[in-house]
């Protein structure tokens, strides 16, 4: 990604205008000259950023899409895991602006960019940052089974905060058997990629994990071994194996089997 002294000037401009949010937006290919398309960031949280769907379709339908640009407020422009999952599953480069307050003057200034480019990057099973709507529970179980397993289950377009809106529905419940996995009886003996659904801080079913029972991850074979434990991703800690006893299973509320594993 080649960026331009015009290109810098309008991602330094916009980030400014952002400021204390993150800004977005989407470099596209105009005669052979890379520009930048400012885009609404639709995330809630100001150190994150989202560009719609139907935006990112807009600007596909009129350029040549060539990149994404974002900005880090207050922080280095050092790419997160979510940057680079995201960076890989987009197949473009990112360009990430760091933006501070001087504590100084109280002026917003630019610090520095930082290009990546995808690159192949596998975040841990276990160990892995929280960003709801990639690293997050639903999304480590669909590494679990891609990685461990071999099995693609489908992902699910999930707002964030879905679970506290009454009428946002049951994310888990309403999808499980659309991903290929069947409800088992409560006497039936838990086995390795039982998927466990559980009621998390919410009166909905928002939250799932994968039973380990004692066997080792494959995609992590220096880890100790642990006995009758839940790989899971509970925000916002990282991603760990715990216990599957006391408020875990307090809080399952069904155990679903993969139709593989039946």
């Amino acid at each position: 990604m080649r960026l331009t002294a015009k290109l810098k000037r309008d991602m330094e401009k916009w980030s400014k205008e952002e400021y204390p949010r993150e800004a977005c937006g989407l470099i596209v290919n105009i005669k052979g000259k890379p520009h930048l398309v400012p885009c609404e960031n639709k995330s809630k949280d100001d150190n994150q950023f989202v560009i719609s769907p139907e935006e990112y379709a807009k600007v596909e339908d009129e350029h040549e899409i060539i990149g994404v640009f974002h900005s880090h407020v207050n922080e280095t422009s050092r790419a997160s895991e979510v940057d680079r999952v995201s960076c890989n599953a987009s197949n473009l480069p990112w360009v990430i602006l760091s933006i501070y307050e001087n504590p100084e003057n109280g002026k917003v200034e630019v610090h520095d960019f930082n290009v990546i480019e995808p690159d192949g990057f596998i975040p841990p099973l276990v160990g892995r940052s929280f960003h709801h709507g990639t690293l997050d529970c639903y999304g480590l179980i669909r590494d679990f089974y891609q990685r461990e397993l071999g099995i693609g289950i489908p992902d699910f377009e999930r707002e964030d905060g879905w679970w506290d809106k009454e009428d946002s529905g049951e994310l888990y419940l309403e999808n499980f058997e659309k991903a290929g996995f069947v409800k088992i009886g409560e006497d039936e003996e838990l086995k390795f990629g039982d998927v466990i659904l559980m009621q998390y801080r919410s009166d909905k079913t928002n939250h799932g994990g994968v039973y380990l029972g004692d066997q080792p991850l494959k995609s992590q074979p220096e880890l100790h071994p642990l006995t009758g434990v839940l790989l899971h991703h509970a925000m916002p800690r990282l991603s760990e194996r715990v216990l599957y006893a006391g408020y875990w299973k307090d809080i399952t509320r069904m155990v679903v089997r993969h139709k593989d594993l039946l």
